[in-house]
C-alpha cells in the first residue's frame, strides 16, 4: 500500500490551512522542543477567517482539487477541509533533515494507526507510554533508492507527529510528555506571543545559509529571524525581522535589502515583481533590520492565479 502522509498532510496544511475548527490553532510553544533550531507554525483557524483563506477554499471546491481532499479523507479518515487546525514544523538543528512535523487535526487515532499497520514493512517501538511507527516511503525510494523510512507517533490520542527520521519524534514525545524542557520556558519566544493576528509565525536561532552571493555573508550575521503573515483591511501583510550583533551589521544588511527592492523594480516588463517592489519596504531599527510586505490580498490571488501549475509527481 503506498502511503505518504508526511506529503498528504503538508499538502493539505498549505493548500488549505484547515476550515470549520474547534480547537485552537496558535502556535503551543510548550509543544515544541527548548533547544529547537528553528520552527514554522501555520495556524489554519486565523487563515480560514481572512480573504486569503477564502480563496484558498474556493481554490480547494474545484474539482481536480476536490478529488485529491476526498481520497485523502477516504485513506486516512479525517477532512482536512474541516478538521485541520494547525501545522508546526520544527527542528532542534540546522538541519531540514531533523526536523519534525505536530499535526493537530480531528481525527481518529485508530483509523490513523490501522491504515499505518497495513503500510510496506512496517515496524514500531515503544517510548515511554506511547508507540513510534514507521514504514518504507515507496515513493522516495523509487526517485533516490535506499531504503527511506516514515516515521510518526500520536501522542495523547490527539497530536501526530511525522518525520523522517525516528530521533525527532523521540525527541518530541519527550517533550510532550514533559521529560525535556519546551519553548513556552524560554523568554526568547516572546514576540511570537505578540503576533495573535497572524496565520503563520515563525523564528529561527540558527540558520545555514547557502553562500550564492557575497550577500550572504552579511546575512549569515543575524543572529535571530523572526517571521509573522497575517491579513487585515484587505491587505496580506509579512514581515521578517532580523536581530544582528551591532548597528554597523544592521546598516549593511538594509543596504543589500534596498538594493534588492530596487532591481525588482527595474524590471518593468513583468508586472509582479513591480508590484512586490512597491509594497516591499526595509528599514534599520539600531540593530535590528526590518523587512515588509504588505500588498492588497486581490493582488496575491491574481500571482497566485498567473503562476504555472506543476504538473502532479503522484
Amino acid at each position: 500500500m503506498k502511503l505518504n502522509l508526511w506529503k498528504s498532510a503538508v499538502v493539505g496544511g498549505v493548500l488549505l490551512g484547515g476550515l470549520a475548527a474547534t480547537t485552537a490553532g496558535t502556535l503551543q510553544t510548550r509543544d515544541v522542543a527548548g533547544n529547537s533550531a528553528w520552527l514554522i507554525h501555520l495556524d489554519c483557524d486565523a487563515l480560514k477567517k481572512t480573504e486569503f483563506g477564502k480563496f484558498i477554499l474556493d481554490e480547494i471546491a474545484k474539482p481536480e482539487t476536490k478529488q485529491r481532499f476526498d481520497k485523502i479523507q477516504a485513506d486516512f479518515g479525517v477532512d482536512l477541509r474541516k478538521q485541520l487546525h494547525g501545522l508546526t514544523a520544527y527542528s532542534s538543528s540546522k538541519s531540514k533533515e531533523d526536523g519534525v512535523l505536530l499535526i493537530y487535526a480531528d481525527f481518529d487515532p485508530n483509523t490513523l494507526i490501522n491504515v499505518v499497520e497495513k503500510t510496506k514493512e512496517h515496524e514500531s517501538t515503544s517510548r515511554g507510554k506511547n508507540t513510534i511507527h514507521s514504514w518504507l516511503d515507496e515513493k522516495k525510494a523509487a526517485k533516490e533508492g535506499g531504503n527511506p523510512r516514515t516515521y510518526a507517533a500520536i501522542h495523547d490520542g490527539k497530536l501526530l507527529i511525522i518525520s523522517g527520521k525516528e530521533g525527532p519524534v523521540a525527541g518530541a514525545l519527550d517533550v510532550l510528555d514533559g521529560a525535556k524542557p519546551n519553548l513556552a520556558q524560554s523568554k526568547s519566544v516572546s514576540r511570537l506571543g505578540s503576533a495573535n493576528s497572524s496565520f503563520l509565525v515563525g523564528v529561527a536561532w540558527k540558520l545555514d545559509l547557502p553562500n550564492f552571493d557575497p550577500a550572504a555573508a552579511v546575512f549569515k550575521e543575524s543572529k535571530v529571524f523572526w517571521l509573522s503573515a497575517g491579513e487585515a483591511n484587505g491587505k496580506v501583510d509579512i514581515t521578517l525581522s532580523l536581530e544582528t550583533a551591532d548597528e554597523e551589521t544592521a546598516r549593511q544588511i538594509e543596504s543589500v535589502g534596498k538594493g534588492l527592492v530596487g532591481l525588482l523594480g527595474l524590471q518593468k516588463d513583468k508586472t509582479n515583481s513591480v508590484k512586490l517592489s512597491q509594497g516591499l519596504s526595509v528599514e534599520q531599527s539600531k540593530s535590528d533590520v526590518i523587512a515588509k510586505l504588505s500588498l492588497p490580498s486581490a493582488d496575491i490571488m491574481g500571482m497566485i492565479k498567473a503562476s504555472p501549475k506543476k504538473k502532479d509527481d503522484n
